[in-house]
């Protein structure tokens, strides 16, 4: 029985041995430029990225039971940060294992890249630009600067406080995003709805399966298109703006100031409809056949509106 119990307290000091070794903790840091490119990657985890004013590119955190390596090396401006795990396959892997919980603090004018497999992610402060690119998680990030990629195919993204050009999409997701300035905004997804405002002067926004609702304060140029879903949009245009929106089945609601100057070019089939709540001007429906279209300026026209549905209803009104 003795032999048993020995026996016993030996595995179960190996087994937790094997764990401790396994959860490395890290606390590492390199000295970085203030413009550094900061390339991250790892596996499944958690990664917090915040920027700061000191000239240091500084690691924490604990790495998953499966790291076989861990890097952390600089190259003239370039920071290289990754963890690589075992060769095995995921179904062997010890479901226990949440992966690695890393901050990682950079200097606020570096540009960082960032993938991973499984992962949910936060940015905080980074002026130099991203790009993120995650296949199973969530993207979180506020007042980041820069040219900015932001890609989840399973996971939300939500981006607040962002200046400069962006780049949004997620496959199954839903995307949030304040955009505060920056000329040019493209945001896609394939199964999740789109909220964002945006001072942008150009915008391209496309969804399959969910809705779109905008806000936008200055724009020169925005294209709207959704297959099975609707658009409400509220839009400020520039002198000579051009607007466009497209559904299959969903319904269009577009809303503009008052004073709005613009002709208006709008077209149903398919059983589609158009209410204009700006002018008097009605529907026009087709003597054979379900088509509608209605043609219409208000003002002195100096932009252009068009707007087309299969089967959906589009409706021009006020803000």
């Amino acid at each position: 029985m003795k032999t048993v119990i020995a026996y016993l307290l030996a595995l179960l000091a190996l087994f937790f041995s094997d764990i401790i070794q396994a959860q490395q903790e890290v606390d590492q840091q390199i000295e970085a430029a203030s413009d550094s490119i900061v390339d991250i990657e790892h596996l499944n985890g958690e990664a917090e990225i915040i920027g700061w004013d000191r000239d240091i590119v500084h690691v924490t955190g604990t790495l998953g039971d499966n790291t076989e390596e861990f890097i952390f090396e600089r190259n003239g401006k370039s920071i290289k940060i990754e963890v690589k795990v075992e060769s095995k396959s995921w179904s062997d892997w010890n479901s226990s294992d949440g992966g690695d919980d890393l901050t990682i603090k950079v200097p606020t004018g570096s540009r960082v890249k960032y993938a991973s497999t499984n992962a949910d992610v936060t940015l905080d402060e980074i002026f130099g630009g991203l790009d993120v690119e995650v296949i199973n998680g969530e993207i979180d990030a506020e007042k980041i600067e820069g040219k900015i990629k932001l890609e989840s195919v399973n996971g939300d993204i939500s981006a607040t406080g962002v200046d400069g050009e962006l780049n949004v999409q997620a496959v199954n997701g839903d995307i949030d995003l304040n955009h505060t300035s920056g000329d040019e905004i493209r945001v896609t997804a394939v199964n999740g709805d789109i909220d964002f405002t945006s001072a942008a002067s150009e915008a391209k926004v496309e969804t399959v399966n969910g809705d779109i609702n905008i806000i936008v304060s200055n724009i020169d140029d925005i294209s709207l298109d959704t297959v099975n879903g609707s658009i409400d949009a509220n839009i400020g245009l520039q002198e000579g703006a051009l607007v466009r929106a497209s559904s299959v089945g969903g319904s269009i609601d577009l809303n503009f100031d008052q004073n709005v100057e613009a002709r208006f070019d709008l077209e149903a089939h398919a059983g589609g409809r158009i209410r204009n709540e700006l002018t008097s001007d009605k529907e026009q429906k087709a003597k054979y056949g379900p088509r509608r279209w209605l043609e219409f300026s208000k003002g002195n026209p100096n932009s252009t509106i068009k707007a087309n549905t299969v089967s959906g209803r589009i409706t021009i009104g006020k803000k």
